[in-house]
């Protein structure tokens, strides 16, 4: 049986209490930083405070320290949101990360969890006061870090990054107060904990996620709807979702026609993106 343990990842007290209370997690002072876990339920959490500047030396101390055959890093916290595009307390499970100051991009291999929304996150080295709408989806200070380190001692698809909006990048980020920002964890408390322990799947397959079956029918429509490197890659991957969700159903049946214009073939292959999330 696989060994597994889930580390959640927090930058604020105020977003660890509310985790830590709710997976019952007891402090591991052999850490000279915020370390809880629950040996369990396999579950774990590292605080890395706010900002770069410790992320590298406690998810490698963490890291190191652990005997386990599996390892899945979620980072859990808050960010602040563009007020055309989201609401305050609303959570989103990220797809996209940027970093402010790099033209680098990371993209998490999402498995699992298409009940969600997913949204994109930059990261940045300083608060911010965006009134020019700058950034226009989310804004924090750590996911970028998070996920370089992370993704050099896991595969993607065990990285997952879930942000609530606390803010609109306005004055208000100065008047969040611990209460206020574990109070929009709590709210949203069950859904992450859903997230959580559909995500734990992911990491205890033992054999291959795709059938020969599943890759002949990627193979058969990149083919005959002529679908680039990058559409593929992310075919692959809501592939694997719909496989996670429905373990025994057969992959669905794309009766479009042969497309002959470019914009044929970005319709045809959004009509196949949304079956297979249905």
């Amino acid at each position: 049986m696989i060994k597994q343990v889930q580390c959640l990842i927090t930058a604020l007290k105020a977003e660890s209490v509310p985790l830590v209370q709710h997976y019952k997690l007891k402090r591991d002072n052999t850490f000279d930083f915020p370390f809880f876990i629950n040996h369990g339920m396999n579950i774990a959490l590292v605080g890395v405070g706010v900002g770069t500047k410790n992320i590298r030396s406690r998810v490698n101390g963490f890291f190191g320290s652990q005997e386990y055959d599996n390892v899945q890093f979620i980072n859990i916290g808050i960010a602040g949101g563009n007020k055309r595009r989201t609401k305050i307390g609303q959570l989103f499970l990220i797809n996209e990360v940027m970093d402010a100051s790099s033209i680098n991009k990371y993209y998490p291999d999402i498995l699992t969890d298409y009940t969600l929304p997913e949204g994109s996150i930059n990261s940045v080295k300083n608060p911010i006061v965006d009134d020019q709408n700058e950034y226009d989806f989310l804004v924090d200070m750590e996911a970028y870090e998070l996920f370089k380190i992370c993704s050099k001692l896991v595969p993607l698809h065990n990285i997952a990054i879930l942000k609530l909006v606390s803010d609109y990048m306005d004055n208000h980020v100065n008047t969040l107060d611990h209460e206020t920002i574990s109070s929009l964890i709590n709210k949203q408390i069950t859904k992450i904990s859903t997230f959580i322990e559909r995500f734990k799947l992911i990491g205890e397959m033992k054999k291959p996620l795709l059938s020969k079956v599943d890759m002949d029918w990627i193979a058969k429509n990149k083919d005959k709807y002529y679908l680039t490197t990058a559409q593929v890659g992310l075919l692959v991957n809501l592939v694997k979702g719909y496989r996670i969700n429905n373990t025994r159903e057969s992959l669905p049946v794309i009766q479009a026609g042969q497309p002959s214009l470019k914009l044929d073939q970005k319709n045809t292959f959004r009509d196949i993106c949304e079956k297979l999330k249905t």
